[in-house]
């Protein structure tokens, strides 16, 4: 599911180091490689396939604004993203 989604994210930056967890993007090219991270994240976790859904729209809205340089937007995507990934 999320497969194709680190793939165009790899094809887009290289990847990227860990950032904070509360770190905002300061770049489009920071944004996508937390992108990238968060999806590792939500892979390395075997989660459902609707919770998987979830995270990879959210991922889409992210990289969205990642690219439209809107990176308030995207941090606070991003945070959703954790707590989906964190949620039991």
């Amino acid at each position: 599911m999320l497969k194709s989604l680190t793939l165009m994210v790899v094809l887009v930056t290289s990847a990227g180091a860990a950032f904070a967890q509360d770190a905002a993007p300061t770049n489009a090219e920071e944004c996508l490689k937390l992108a990238f991270q968060l999806a590792q994240d939500a892979e390395a976790k075997e989660l459902s396939d609707t919770k998987l859904e979830k995270i990879e729209e959210l991922l889409t809205k992210m990289e969205s604004h990642c690219d439209a340089k809107q990176l308030p937007e995207a941090a606070v995507v991003a945070n959703d993203i954790r707590s989906e990934i964190s949620a039991n």
